[in-house]
């Protein structure tokens, strides 16, 4: 199966994966394509943020950018590095939908095409591929589709999580799902640890299911299930996030006394 990676991150899921996929004797990563900018309509972006700050307050938008720190990624490499030391060949685009994408995504002849780490793709880049591309969400679907992991689980009193592979459509995480695990949270004292740690879980077990994923795609695709009822999350508001806070720290002493 011959693939090809798009990712919009520097230093995170690609790097953190990529050696994985390239172990697989049965895979072949012709092209990792970095999207290195956010948006060429600087004007779209500026109005999508003004309208997600309207909907989820101005404390809401600032506690998300200190929420976001709990998903970095340690200890990886830059992506281009890494290419270069496994000998894959690396492309750098100014954003993920453009027309230097679509030519490399055609010269690549890829069979599956692999979306780790991005905002929107359009059609005219992921239909390029023979079998068209997939997407890693870190949360279960159609659940929690958009969410950040951990949080919502938590917030909706939930508890477990997992991740989900599912092919790419026209919208955000909502193409037939090909792969799917869950397991249960393990909760600590602050919020901040629940999620820190079991994001890390979450990041170990998605090497081998996507590898497997990806060579056996034929099979899992034949068996591909089709999203229904499913419900979007984006940032919380303040309020969401307090009582996030308040079910993790519930959850936490209900999970001790179960220990005793």
């Amino acid at each position: 199966m011959k693939l090809i990676i798009l990712t919009s991150s520097s230093h995170g899921t690609a790097s953190r994966l990529l050696k994985e996929l390239n172990n697989n004797p049965n895979l072949e990563i012709t092209t990792v394509v970095h999207a290195h900018g956010v948006s060429p309509n600087k004007k779209r972006l500026l109005t999508k943020k003004i309208r997600k700050i309207i909907k989820i307050g101005i404390l809401g938008a600032l506690n998300g950018i200190r929420i976001r720190k709990w998903y970095s990624y340690h200890n990886v490499i830059h992506i281009e590095e890494l290419c270069n030391e496994l000998n894959i060949k690396y492309e750098k685009v100014n954003f993920i939908n453009t027309n230097s994408t679509v030519e490399l995504f055609k010269n690549s002849r890829a069979d599956l095409g692999l979306s780790l780490g991005n905002g929107y793709i359009g059609k005219k880049v992921f239909s390029i591929p023979k079998f068209g591309m997939i997407n890693v969400h870190t949360e279960l679907l159609p659940r929690f589709q958009g969410a950040q992991s951990i949080i919502w689980p938590i917030y909706e009193n939930i508890k477990s999580t997992g991740f989900t592979i599912h092919k790419i459509d026209t919208s955000i995480d909502t193409g037939n799902i090909l792969y799917k695990e869950d397991f249960p949270i393990k909760f600590y004292s602050t919020l901040e640890k629940t999620v820190r740690f079991n994001i890390e879980l979450t990041r170990k077990k998605l090497g081998k299911a996507l590898s497997d994923v990806c060579e056996n795609f034929k099979k899992f695709n034949d068996k591909s299930i089709m999203q229904i009822d499913g419900k979007t999350y984006t940032t919380p508001t303040i309020f969401q996030y307090y009582k996030m806070k308040k079910n993790n720290l519930k959850l936490y002493k209900l999970q001790l006394k179960n220990d005793i």
